[in-house]
């Protein structure tokens, strides 16, 4: 039977939305919106628009239980973590440190779901792995955190690896919609408290004409942003197993580089481009593996 990559093509598109999710973040701090409030209200807009569907949706939210609730609050925490070191360190670090994901999908997926590690599998680990240490420079070592956003970066890919494994154990009665919803019920929350830990911004009002000029971005982040790319995201993990889904998702490293470099002062030159191409033949290896299923 023809497999069907429709659920590979919607995590790679999502690529497109987390590589760039910096953009809006940062451009809400460039129009004066600098405070955590910003992106805590940006994270949840969503909930009060969705709030009337998400009533609706009850019956299937509830009959989802704990699995569910456990999910969203694990994806929940993970994303907050990612934005908050997107906010306050290097783009490109953060991106990569995320990025040893696949390393704790890989070994999560084999404990908990009992996933067989492949020796496809591994082969797309090592050529992940070996572009990260090229952009880090293998003289630098390990590509261990060396800042407060950069342990943020590398414990929220730990934390995307454990929110994979839990959707697994989600009921198929829950809907994508079911999941992103309880996710947003404790996004905003949660990235409220990580604003606590220090070298975070300051909680301030905005005045009301900076409010106003900066409202295009904040509706941009809330309202197409973030739904956009958990619907992508929750529609090819539901179908994959999150070995897999973390491997394909290292193209947002391609994309999260190459923005950073073309839109910040951040490096981007022979080492970030051969790490590039190893971590997009990590992708391209997983993508067309015969051994994976959907």
């Amino acid at each position: 039977m023809k497999r069907s990559y429709a659920a590979d093509l919607a995590i790679v598109a999502s690529t497109l939305l987390w590589g760039t999710l910096w953009i809006p973040l940062r451009k809400l701090t460039e129009a004066g919106l600098g405070g955590s409030w910003a992106t805590a209200a940006g994270f949840t807009l969503p909930l009060l628009v969705l709030l009337p569907f998400g009533v609706a949706h009850r019956r299937s939210i509830a009959a989802a239980g704990r699995p569910l609730v456990r999910a969203g609050v694990v994806m929940a925490a993970c994303l907050a973590l990612y934005s908050e070191a997107l906010l306050r360190g290097n783009v490109a670090r953060v991106i990569l440190l995320f990025y040893l994901t696949p390393v704790w999908s890989t070994l999560l997926a084999r404990v908990f779901l009992g996933d067989r590690i492949t020796a496809a599998r591994l082969t797309t680990i090592a050529l992940g792995l070996a572009g990260m240490f090229v952009v880090f420079g293998i003289d630098a070592g390990a590509p261990l955190p060396r800042a407060t956003a950069e342990w943020m970066g590398l414990l929220s890919g730990l934390l995307w690896a454990a929110a994979m494994v839990a959707l697994k154990r989600v009921g198929p009665d829950a809907s994508e919609f079911d999941k992103i919803f309880v996710l947003f019920v404790f996004l905003g929350a949660l990235f409220a408290l990580l604003t606590l830990v220090p070298g975070g911004r300051p909680w301030t009002t905005p005045a009301p004409e900076i409010l106003l000029h900066s409202a295009g971005w904040l509706m941009l982040l809330g309202l197409f942003w973030m739904p956009a790319v958990l619907w992508l995201t929750l529609y090819g993990a539901g179908r994959l197993d999150p070995g897999r889904v973390a491997v394909l998702l290292t193209f947002e490293v391609v994309i999260g580089l190459t923005s950073a470099a073309l839109l910040t002062d951040e490096p981007f030159g022979v080492r970030e481009l051969t790490g590039a191409v190893l971590i997009v033949a990590a992708c391209g290896s997983e993508f067309f593996a015969r051994d994976s299923v959907d």
